[in-house]
């Protein structure tokens, strides 16, 4: 027994001094990690207090000083982790339980942060940061009172915190004092003169009361109280830019790259300026300058990557990206830029899904929404891509792109106000978005104001007078209007002052096409695909000109070729689809009409197309009745969509709802005599005689001639024979 307890007394000595020995382990690593904190040295601190941690797991010091490590890294996630861990090991540290409930604020759990802040007071009534938190509460269920009374109390103990002056002055905005709001922004600087937040919070509250020079006033402090600041310097560009002062607000982003060689933001503004302001070719010019002195900013080369596709330089800008992907293959930015890449090349559903990714590694950027949104609405997926714009301007309010692609959907939707108010607000963030102005000049189309539509289109080409959007638009107007020459003149001018655009080379064949001049259309296609073979449409052009000389052969073989250059292009297939119908080739036909529908299975006009091929061309009648369903729930009112769903039922042995189809499709086009027949066969199946006489004679009626009117007679003469 003596020897017994002689064992058990020496494990407990040795288990004793293991304790022991971890326990100075762990603290020699926790003042380690405190020593590199000090230095900024954050990732070799978050390794120290890691492994004091890995000693011991109850060292709550050790998790509240990892909590701030990864704070400083901008790493919320393990810092909300190991402030959990901290309140739960020392509920005593009022510090790791404020910053705790700061983190709950940031995630949207108000009342949790409520509680430790309340928690917090109750044990230090003159805790500042509990009280300011309390204010941050009430100022999200909108009690301004409680807020200026909590946040009032917050500067009161500490006047330093320049954020709870900016709160307390928007909860004083908020109750509708803008003046109190003034003041205690003034104040924020008085009690902090060196703080340029101080400063910027105020010019920015200036700026929204339409004080400019207030505003510039504040903003130039700011930059006095830290020279090399970049953020009150890109907010005065900003301002400049809304106030159309564009060479002050180019003046201030070319300084930036002196004042600011190591800020990403300050370096990258010049070449940000020119694309915000339309001028591609110098913001080109200027990233490649950037990368060329930075070979492995990823950043930059992302803005280079825009600044290509910006100018339809895909090839280029794909041969780019696929590096960045080779390196970092999850990387959200080089993923949105792939995005883009495959938008470029009509890639719509590759497009979604590389955009999707990008969206998962990067939630909050709004970029990589809006770019989802461009591709959702290519695939005509109108509520997600509506969902995803939304989402963007949430991330980034006022975003101009963001609001002309709302605005375009709000357009099409027949919301025009709302399109409207939005066209109006991103000409106010970016005067030189010429997209703006044709958007809502599709608007007032839609609304029968010509002259409206012409003096927007005007303005988008005062703004950038080759955008193809507004030409393109503007030449539409002019031949409505008998105007065409007048439209060939502006572009035959800009051709000269652009000799290597190739697009403006395609809209001056478009003019001598509507001209009916088809040597010179043609010569500018030709010159256009000589500059850019990949033009978008200029095959399709060189099809119209092949038809319009009836040459029907040649623009089959020009679609074909429109669709090597573009596989992804719908429109070309049905083009040649058509083309092959003229001639009588409908094995071709339903063949072209199937890639159409394989590229785009959301269209209605291809599903009813191709259902109609297969009805009367040799195809699944249950297929093709399954496509025109399709068709009539995208388009309802269409009288093609509704006849070629009869004909489907009549087809499928089902006479009653053909008829109810077919009769929808003749009251809307009752001169048309394919319809009227369609419905006298589907009332003969339904064994009504006399309708179906009715309606065959009024196929008749309409054309004599139509494809079927043999067969519509020898049906009356059928009829006839029966009633005898």
């Amino acid at each position: 027994m003596k020897l017994l307890r002689g064992a058990k007394h020496t494990c407990l000595t040795v288990a004793l001094g293991l304790m022991i020995a971890c326990s100075q382990n762990a603290h020699q690593y926790l003042t380690s990690g405190e020593r590199y904190f000090k230095e900024g040295k954050y990732q070799q601190a978050a390794v120290q207090f890691q492994n004091a941690i890995q000693k011991n797991p109850r060292l709550a010091d050790a998790h509240y000083q990892l909590a701030e490590t990864y704070l400083k890294l901008n790493s919320a996630p393990q810092a909300y982790r190991e402030l959990q861990e901290t309140v739960t090991l020392d509920p005593k540290n009022l510090d790791a339980e404020i910053e705790f409930a700061t983190l709950l604020m940031a995630g949207g759990k108000y009342d949790a942060a409520k509680a430790i802040a309340e928690k917090v007071i109750a044990a230090n009534p003159n805790h500042p940061r509990a009280h300011a938190i309390l204010g941050e509460r009430d100022a999200v269920g909108h009690d301004w009172p409680g807020a200026i009374r909590e946040l009032q109390l917050a500067i009161a103990l500490d006047s330093s915190q320049v954020r709870d002056y900016a709160r307390l002055a928007a909860a004083y905005f908020n109750a509708g004092q803008p003046l109190a709001a003034e003041a205690v922004l003034k104040k924020a600087i008085e009690a902090n003169p060196k703080s340029l937040a101080a400063h910027v919070n105020l010019g920015q509250f200036y700026y929204s009361q339409r004080r400019v020079p207030d505003a510039e006033a504040e903003l130039r402090a700011a930059s006095g109280v830290e020279p090399r600041a970049s953020l009150p310097r890109l907010l005065l560009a900003d301002y400049y830019m809304a106030a159309g002062k564009l060479p002050d607000a180019e003046k201030i982003c070319a300084d930036l790259k002196a004042i600011g060689p190591d800020d990403p933001q300050a370096y990258r503004a010049l070449g940000n300026f020119y694309k915000a302001t339309g001028q591609k070719e110098k913001a080109l010019t200027e990233f490649r300058a950037l990368l060329a002195s930075r070979p492995k900013d990823s950043l930059v080369k992302g803005d280079l990557i825009g600044a290509l596709l910006d100018l339809n330089r895909v090839e280029e800008a794909a041969k780019l990206n696929q590096q960045i992907l080779i390196s970092l293959p999850g990387d959200p930015s080089a993923l949105l830029s792939q995005g883009r890449i495959l938008i470029a090349e009509g890639k719509y559903r590759e497009a979604m899904t590389a955009l999707q990714s990008a969206v998962k590694g990067d939630p909050r950027s709004a970029a990589n929404r809006y770019f989802l949104g461009v591709a959702q609405n290519a695939l005509g997926l109108a509520g997600p891509a509506k969902l995803s714009f939304a989402l963007a301007l949430k991330l980034a309010p006022g975003t101009p792109e963001g609001e002309v692609a709302l605005a375009g959907m709000d357009a099409r939707s027949g919301a025009y106000d709302e399109a409207l108010s939005l066209t109006g607000s991103a000409l106010r963030a970016n005067p030189g978005l010429s997209e703006a102005d044709v958007v809502a000049a599709e608007v007032w189309l839609a609304k029968g104001d010509v002259r409206q539509e012409e003096q927007l289109l005007l303005a988008a080409l005062e703004r950038d007078p080759t955008s193809l959007p507004a030409l393109t638009m503007l030449l539409g107007l002019y031949a409505r209007e008998g105007k065409t020459r007048e439209a060939l003149n502006r572009i035959s001018n800009l051709v000269s002052q652009y000799p290597r655009n190739a697009g403006l080379r395609l809209l001056l064949a478009a003019c001598y096409f509507a001209l009916k001049d088809l040597p010179n259309s043609e010569a500018s296609v030709r010159q256009a695909i000589g500059i850019d073979g990949k033009t978008p449409n200029a095959y399709a052009l060189l099809a119209r000109i092949s038809l319009a000389r009836g040459s029907v052969e040649q623009a089959a073989i020009d679609y074909r070729k429109a669709i090597e250059v573009d596989p992804h292009q719908v429109s070309n297939y049905i083009a040649l689809e058509s083309v092959y119908e003229t001639q009588g080739k409908w094995e071709e036909a339903k063949k072209a009409s199937e890639s159409a529908h394989a590229i785009d299975p959301t269209s209605a006009l291809v599903a009813n197309s191709l259902a109609y091929l297969y009805l009367e061309h040799g195809g699944n009648v249950n297929v093709a009745l399954s496509l025109a369903q399709q068709a009539k729930q995208r388009m309802p009112d269409s009288a093609a969509v509704a006849d070629t769903l009869g004909w489907a039922f009549y087809k499928s042995g089902l006479p009653d709802p053909a008829i109810a189809q077919l009769s929808e499709s003749v009251k809307k086009a009752a001169d048309n005599p394919l319809y009227n027949y369609h419905l006298g066969m589907a009332y003969l199946a339904a064994g009504h005689s006399d309708p179906a006489a009715h309606s065959l004679r009024q196929a008749l009626k309409y054309d004599p001639n139509f494809p079927f009117a043999a067969n519509a007679r020898a049906v009356l003469d059928k009829i006839a024979e029966g009633t005898r």
